[in-house]
């Protein structure tokens, strides 16, 4: 295999076994992490110092944000709570903050007012479309308690890659038949001691949205009762030399004996292994760093993982083990629009259909009801399907 993928060596590490690599830096730097007890005595031995009970009293009442040197009837001038923050913490001559007065985007570039006496729905749409529109996509903080936190220094983290799924075309196929350039869809934080399972369980993939059937006749039928994922539960990782087939439902099938079939018929590949995913560790696994692996799923939806990096977790990380994996970095995405007005997103593709110069087409809703349908009987010849999404996430959200 090397031989054949001997081009990507060249931004890869070497073979790396994590376990052993992180012990070994464990012994140089357990010295370094000093357990933090909050008592006076640990404090005091990490110090150097002996204090007496009167001392730290009068040290606790001397650094009281009370006693600092602020303007104290000011803050208190008409029984106002003083407010510590930031912007009070001063010296003299410091150079006050800069205010950034760059004008930034904004989908306001003229004057969007509604004319007096004017009922357009094109106007209403419009005024709809350009309404500012923003969703935070951090984690909330939730307050967790008796929960196992990971120990700064011990427990190893791993972020791997995630790419949308690409099919690949041989040299001689025709450039309309050729995949687009390699995209990154998330980076995920997995801890060394979670499995593989762990990992694939956190890997977002369209394909696993819903089953769409053909349903030009029936849209009541457009969408399964249940995603896909939860049907076809099979799937690998290849890493180095090993598949790692998910093998935690009685129905999976081995995704990864066909191609060891298929490779030991060609002298440049293999010998090539297989293990279980659920029982792989991360922090058990021996391989490069910078260097693509395939993650396949759904019979034929292919990603490339790379394994970018690995360290101790510490303080500023999030401790509690149950919050991973997390995804840490999504790639600002654009919804796909319809082909027809061009505003809305998609929620139908057609195929075949003889009044549309393109194949595939893609309708909102609106658009696609009100083009292929009248009084709710088809017209013309198509093929209809619903555009694939995470069900759970717009239930009750869509009128089919």
């Amino acid at each position: 295999m090397d031989d054949v993928y001997k081009l990507y060596n060249k931004n890869a590490s070497a073979k790396v076994s994590i376990k052993e690599y992180f012990d070994n830096y464990r012994s140089l730097i357990d010295d370094c992490f000093i357990p933090m007890k909050k008592d006076e005595n640990n404090l005091m031995s990490i110090m150097g110092v002996e204090l007496g009970a009167e001392e730290i009293s009068m040290l606790t009442e001397y650094c009281r944000f009370l006693f600092l040197s602020f303007d104290l009837p000011k803050l208190f001038r008409n029984n106002v709570r003083l407010i510590i923050t930031v912007d009070n913490l001063t010296v003299e001559g410091e150079v006050p903050k800069l205010i950034n007065n760059r004008r930034t985007r904004q989908k306001e570039v003229f004057d969007a007012q509604e004319p007096p006496d004017v009922d357009l729905k094109t106007i209403q749409n419009l005024k709809q479309r350009l309404k500012p529109d923003s969703k935070r996509l951090n984690y909330k903080q939730k307050e967790r308690t008796n929960e196992i936190l990971a120990v700064p220094g011990h427990d190893i983290l791993i972020f791997v890659r995630i790419y949308h799924p690409f099919i690949h075309r041989g040299k001689t196929a025709p450039k309309s038949e050729c995949c687009t350039l390699l995209r990154l869809h998330n980076i995920i934080a997995v801890l060394g001691s979670q499995t593989l399972a762990h990992l694939r369980d956190k890997i977002l993939c369209v394909a696993d949205y819903s089953i769409s059937k053909e349903c030009s006749n029936n849209l009541d039928n457009a969408i399964g009762p249940m995603a896909k994922v939860d049907v076809y539960k099979s799937g690998f990782f290849f890493i180095e030399d090993t598949f790692y087939n998910d093998m935690r439902c009685s129905t999976n099938v081995d995704y990864s004996k066909v191609i060891i079939d298929w490779a030991q018929r060609r002298p440049k590949l293999g010998p090539f292994k297989t293990a279980i995913m659920e029982d792989c560790r991360l922090d058990s696994l021996c391989l490069r760093f910078g260097f693509p692996w395939v993650y396949k799923h759904q019979g034929g939806c292919e990603h490339l993982i790379v394994f970018s990096d690995a360290r101790f977790i510490n303080c500023d990380d999030e401790l509690v083990i149950s919050v991973y994996p997390r995804i840490v970095r999504l790639r600002p995405m654009s919804s796909k629009l319809c082909m027809v007005c061009g505003v809305y997103v998609v929620q139908w593709i057609t195929m075949d259909h003889e009044r549309i110069p393109h194949n595939p087409c893609y309708f909102c809703d609106d658009c696609f009801k009100s083009y292929n349908y009248i009084d709710n009987k088809k017209v013309g010849k198509f093929k209809a399907y619903a555009y694939p999404r995470n069900i759970e996430a717009v239930k009750g959200k869509i009128d089919i």
